[in-house]
């Protein structure tokens, strides 16, 4: 697969390094001419028919092996994690020994064919127009690295076992099909928003794999997602799998808000909506990627030191008035959320006040009534929101003191 790669790889470049030889030596030519002349030196440089039967063949027989490997992988850890509490015998030890170095031979295995499989996904990508005619993919094939990436995922749900699932790859070759195939988008879509609302460790997931893509169309399209959710009650089974599924999808807002908070501000309004719904662990997950967001509007809208580095300051594209009445606005649904219904919920808003406190990102017109809000939540008839209401109190108080000195100064 690899050596199929690398001579698509070397066909592009000798191509291109012909193409740029006839571009030095006709300077004499328009560039509409250059680039029709080099369009039509893409279509003769298609690779044969055999070719891509070689390559598609190659792909699918990877495919199948990976396919029945992560299968005896999840038959295995389940069968070991059932035979391991029973073993007391003499050769226990052995046994345990045995699955150990299996268990190696089957995580080398994995990380080998993830190499294998994350280079024809990016191949595939980088030499679409020498793979196939206008550079539109067979579907059935682009998506094959996609397909056997959300397997891997499946099995990522810790430090170790992303690790021994080559989950980096595995993110890795759905960021290659998307960042080259727009056509798979929707599939794609469609895909990850299955596998967060199956397991809990995938919002995580998800979120990181958006800051791979080099477009911000894959986390749009995940919020406009995430607000669609039917969060209406259901009676039966469907209710509980329903609500499940909502609380593991929850967290993906607020990661998404930690490492993109200016995408999640331009589409925030498709999230709001869910503030008026009954699932508490969604509006708590759309409250604290609120903060999140009026901290790094604060950071944007902080001016910078004298002398200090062009770094000290973040940069954005929208204007400071347009992000002054977002930071307001959100301000406002902080303070009235406070007062949620459910307990959970209002700890949470008092978490974010806590946190915009430590961070020096709360406003000075607004110290008095967040300082009220804290002293009436005292009253909370929930320990936890009380617990949270006395960290909010001490952390502004910290804040306008040290507000107080950096003015006089």
């Amino acid at each position: 697969m690899k050596t199929l790669a690398s001579l698509l790889d070397d066909d592009d470049e000798s191509s291109d390094e012909d193409a740029s030889e006839d571009a030095n030596d006709d300077t004499q030519q328009e560039n509409d001419v250059e680039d029709d002349r080099q369009a039509s030196s893409r279509q003769k440089n298609v690779v044969s028919q055999e070719f891509r039967d070689a390559f598609a063949c190659h792909l699918y027989m990877l495919f199948t092996i990976m396919f029945f490997m992560e299968s005896e992988a999840r038959i295995g850890g389940s069968k070991s994690g059932k035979t391991s509490s029973r073993g007391k015998g003499k050769n226990s030890g052995n046994k345990n020994a045995d699955s150990l170095a299996e268990g190696e031979d089957t995580v080398q295995m994995r990380a080998v064919c993830a190499d294998a499989m994350l280079t024809a996904a990016k191949s595939m990508g980088k030499n679409r127009f020498r793979l196939w005619k206008r550079g539109v993919a067979d579907e059935s094939v682009v998506i094959l690295p996609c397909r056997i990436a959300y397997q891997m995922l499946e099995s990522a749900s810790g430090v170790i076992a992303r690790k021994a699932a080559s989950g980096d790859a595995a993110l890795g070759m759905i960021a290659a099909t998307v960042d080259t195939s727009d056509s798979m988008m929707g599939t794609v879509v469609a895909a990850l928003m299955d596998l967060m609302h199956s397991y809990e460790h995938l919002a995580s997931l998800c979120a990181e794999l958006c800051t791979l893509v080099s477009s911000n169309q894959l986390a749009v399209e995940l919020i406009r997602e995430v607000g669609r959710l039917d969060t209406s009650e259901s009676c039966g089974n469907d209710s509980a799998n329903k609500a499940s599924g909502i609380k593991f999808v929850a967290p993906f807002i607020n990661e998404l808000a930690l490492s993109r908070p200016q995408i999640v501000l331009a589409n925030i309004s498709h999230l709001l909506q869910h503030l008026q719904t009954d699932p508490y662990y969604l509006r708590s997950a759309i409250l604290t990627a609120s903060g999140n967001i009026i901290e790094y509007i604060g950071k944007v809208l902080r001016p910078r030191a004298p002398g200090g580095s062009p770094d000290s300051a973040i940069e954005s594209d929208t204007s400071p008035g347009n992000l002054e009445k977002s930071r307001t606005a959100l301000l406002d649904i902080l303070q009235e959320r406070a007062h949620d219904v459910s307990s959970y919920t209002r700890s949470a808003v008092l978490k974010s006040w806590i946190s915009l406190a430590e961070s020096g990102s709360i406003p000075l017109e607004r110290i008095i009534p967040v300082t009220t809000l804290a002293i009436d939540r005292l009253q909370d008839k929930t320990v936890m929101v009380r617990k949270q209401s006395l960290q909010v109190c001490y952390n502004v108080d910290l804040s306008h003191h040290l507000l107080l000195c950096s003015l006089s100064r």
